[in-house]
């Protein structure tokens, strides 16, 4: 029988407590705080500084950006100018229409909501059905929000920019559980804890025509 000697079991042991410590020290670090004084510049939105918000989220989990990760970062404010509160940062990993599914990391900062949106379906070419999608979170937590459900007690309070609220049923999603949308076309959005949450999203293929948000004053996703 194979036998691990004392010396070396101790050496391994001594790895695996060190890394466990390290981990857990990362997880315990909170991002630095941005605010829309940073994102900002006479009413321009920064996206660098959005991106440099981003990396330093992923470095409090233990995680860090790559060079080719900044370059496929999506970030947009939706032209609320309130980047800090409503916004999304986000990496598309495939969005296959031949085979017709998709995968996304979204990157929250803390307290920073999605738009409340829904999905449709795609009429023109090329036309696809209405996106049903899942998410599971992999740090942090987020609020779930849904228009389908009991309205729930003392919800969180949204921003003052986020505009009217359809999504009522409101779901703590901790790390490592998986939610999926409860109804097609059927409101949602997502709301991150005050350490930020990043959380994978699957679903059926579908671009942005189908996205439709219940504020009137969202621009439309470029």
């Amino acid at each position: 029988m194979f036998k691990i000697s004392p010396r070396l079991s101790l050496t391994v042991g001594t790895l695996l407590a060190a890394l466990s410590s390290t981990a857990a020290y990362a997880a315990a670090v909170p991002p630095h705080l941005y605010t829309n004084k940073d994102f900002y510049v006479n009413g321009v939105f920064q996206k660098e500084v959005a991106k440099d918000a981003v990396a330093e989220l992923m470095a409090s989990w233990g995680q860090k950006m790559t060079p080719e990760m900044r370059k496929q970062l999506w970030v947009n404010d939706f032209g609320l100018g309130d980047y800090q509160h409503v916004g999304l940062a986000s990496i598309t990993w495939v969005n296959n229409l031949q085979y017709g599914y998709y995968a996304m990391t979204m990157y929250l900062l803390p307290d920073q909501q999605i738009p409340e949106h829904k999905h449709m379906p795609i009429t023109e070419p090329p036309a696809r059905p209405a996106k049903h999608e899942s998410w599971r979170v992999l740090n942090g937590w987020v609020y779930n929000f849904s228009e389908i459900g009991e309205a729930t007690p003392n919800p969180p309070a949204t921003a003052s920019s986020f505009g009217p609220v359809k999504s009522h049923n409101v779901v703590i999603q901790h790390a490592g559980e998986t939610l999926s949308l409860k109804k097609l076309e059927s409101y949602h959005f997502l709301m991150a804890s005050k350490k930020g949450a990043i959380v994978d999203e699957y679903g059926n293929w579908q671009d942005r025509r189908g996205w439709f948000s219940s504020n009137p004053k969202v621009a439309p996703t470029p």
